[in-house]
């Protein structure tokens, strides 16, 4: 039997099938032109680094050394390929796709700031015995944090056994939770007490269970403690255990206790994974995840979603998310076909790649969904909480929609606001059925806005996807007797926050303003008492169905500024103003502006 060896510290380029053993010395690599373009089917002793790798043929092979491989397949007829001493790491993906991989071990999966080494779908093949699995978590200085971790592990987990992370479990202080089902009482948010779901473990002596969320307090790396660990550097979780990886789908037995039905999910593979290729059982739509630089709950339904990034759907390895059981016997079913290449930011592990301008998800033109999404800012968080309305499903009712709508989970820092569904439910997704008559059909959704501390807050509008623009867009005010009327595709509102909870104030409203040709309320009129007038005063009519005037401005026929003003907040329908150098004789204008952002010029002649 002949031995390949590769000799010196260099770059090799190499495309060919080895029947015979490979021997890649320390600081070597075998740069490959092309995936499947470097078979071997004997023994292989891997100190270096090749960036494709095919283990094929049917007899067993031996696999020995301290080195790396970017991507690895294994395709074999027959015959078990070990990994016998050292270790094998693998920065890129592993791809079992026929026969056994046996890995003692001696199998790293990497993750590193650039990426996350992860196995790809496979139907006949198998990853057998120990492998080692890292999760990398760049903190980018943010503070302690809660976060939902899920161990791809089939076995049980020892919680002595992680590392790279701090753990703590004195009598006052668990840093690490699971969610018991049943023991739910409801409360979260704003509640300022934990749920009763929550349940800590009582010390490193504890085992995770396979399939089994865990929401982890992270301070730190492994030996530093809750009360000074303070996030200020990056670190890199490990843990080991057998994998799912015997090319079956995964089933995920869920909870279920009358009115409750939350259970916390470990994503089961060493890969991210697509939440709408999961088969549900008597489970509603929706996932839930917690974002810990938000301080959020993000959600998504499978068609949209709330939160900080656009790929919301995609389950990030080493992640856990929350689902919502409906009735007996409900289930998960997570297929290999699940598992997906999508690139995250990992955002529920690290930093939401979003500037404040543009917070959250947005639904792109052109696509079936059309909605409105509604953010709330204010104190406590810069970043803002976001929800959803999309009215694009004939079969959605204003009602909960189990295949559609996501509850509303409440918010830790910042203000949150929920669209008060009909029966008094808290949504934070909601989809109700489309506008029928164009322009026409009025629609209302109670909205509820929630903080931390009263002051400054906003709520900003702003249409998505496939929107109608003959359908307007309304925010009522009911506490300030206001109605803004959004403009294009967006609309802010900048209030004062004057309580922690705010119901009944605010109303999302459609087709409550009707709206001319032109994108304005015709019913808008603004009408001078006398024209031409004489001396500085102007006496004129404002009328809006909706809106109040809120400033003036009058210019000369230059377009040049004479005057400006605001009216007062408790005026009516008639106004007189006082215009300090109305003295020439000539064209003017007058432009009145409501407090919704509509406007009206009316020329005038001064003699």
């Amino acid at each position: 039997m002949r031995m390949i060896f590769i000799l010196g510290a260099c770059l090799l380029c190499i495309q060919s099938s080895l029947k015979a053993q490979l021997y890649v010395p320390t600081n070597t690599t075998i740069y490959v032109a092309a995936a499947d373009n470097l078979h071997v089917q004997e023994n292989l002793e891997n100190n270096g680094t090749i960036n494709h790798l095919t283990l094929s043929g049917g007899n067993t092979q031996a696999i020995s050394g301290t080195g790396g491989i970017w991507h690895l397949k294994v395709d074999k007829s027959a015959g078990t390929a070990t990994i016998q001493t050292g270790m094998q790491n693998i920065y890129g993906t592993l791809t079992p796709n026929a026969g056994e991989l046996a890995a003692g071990g001696l199998l790293t999966l990497k993750s590193l700031a650039r990426g996350t080494a992860r196995v790809v779908s496979h139907a006949t093949g198998s990853v057998t015995g120990t492998v080692n699995v890292e999760r990398y978590i760049n903190t980018d200085n943010k503070a302690k944090q809660w976060r939902m971790l899920g161990f791809p592990f089939s076995t049980n987990l020892l919680i002595s056994a992680i590392g790279g992370m701090g753990k703590e479990f004195s009598a006052s202080t668990k840093t690490m939770m699971y969610f018991v089902e049943g023991n739910d009482d409801a409360r979260y948010g704003n509640s300022g007490t934990r749920n009763a779901g929550y349940q800590p473990y009582a010390g490193t002596s504890e085992n995770i269970l396979p399939l089994t969320g865990v929401m982890a307090w992270l301070f730190g790396p492994s030996g530093t403690t809750a009360s000074t660990g303070t996030m200020s550097d990056s670190i890199t979780i490990t843990s080991a255990g057998t994998l799912y990886e015997t090319g079956a789908d995964v089933s995920v037995p869920l909870s279920y206790t009358s009115g409750k039905g939350w259970n916390l999910v470990a994503n089961p593979f060493a890969s991210n994974i697509d939440w709408t290729a999961i088969t549900k059982t008597a489970v509603e739509g929706s996932v839930y995840r917690w974002s810990p630089h938000a301080a959020d709950w993000t959600s998504h339904n499978g068609t949209s979603g709330t939160g900080p990034v656009t790929t919301d759907a995609i389950i990030e390895s080493g992640t856990a998310f929350f689902v919502r059981s409906t009735g007996s016997t409900p289930s998960l079913t997570i297929p290999q076909s699940a598992k997906t290449s999508t690139s995250t930011i990992y955002t529920h592990l690290s930093k939401a790649p979003f500037r404040l301008d543009i917070p959250g998800q947005r639904v792109p033109s052109g696509v079936a969904l059309s909605g409105i999404r509604v953010f709330a800012a204010g104190p406590g968080n810069p970043y803002p909480g976001d929800i959803y309305l999309d009215l694009s499903r004939t079969d959605a009712t204003p009602g909960f929609d189990a295949p559609y709508d996501a509850w509303s989970m409440g918010r830790s820092s910042g203000a949150d606001v929920s669209f008060l569904a009909a029966e008094d439910k808290e949504l934070e997704m909601q989809f109700d059925r489309p506008v029928v008559e164009t322009g026409k059909e009025k629609r209302y959704y109670p909205l509820k806005v929630t903080g931390i501390a009263t002051g400054p807050a906003s709520l900003t509008l702003r249409t998505e996807g496939n929107w109608n623009a003959l359908n307007s867009v309304s925010l009522i005010d009911h506490l300030e007797g206001k109605t803004l009327l959004m403009r294009g595709n967006e609309l802010r509102y900048d209030f004062r926050l004057e309580s922690l909870k705010t119901e009944g104030r605010f109303m999302l409203a459609i087709n409550h303003v009707k709206l001319d040709s032109d994108g304005v309320s015709p019913a808008f009129e603004v009408k001078l008492l006398g024209n031409p007038v004489s001396g500085d005063r102007l006496d004129m009519l404002v009328t809006h169905p909706a809106a109040k005037a809120s400033q003036w401005m009058v210019l000369n026929a230059a377009g040049q500024q004479i005057a400006a003003g605001r009216f007062a907040d408790d005026a009516g329908i008639q106004y007189q103003l006082t215009v300090t150098g109305l003295r020439n004789p000539g064209t003017y204008i007058l432009k009145v502006q409501m407090d919704n952002g509509e406007e009206r010029v009316v020329p005038f002649i001064h003699k």
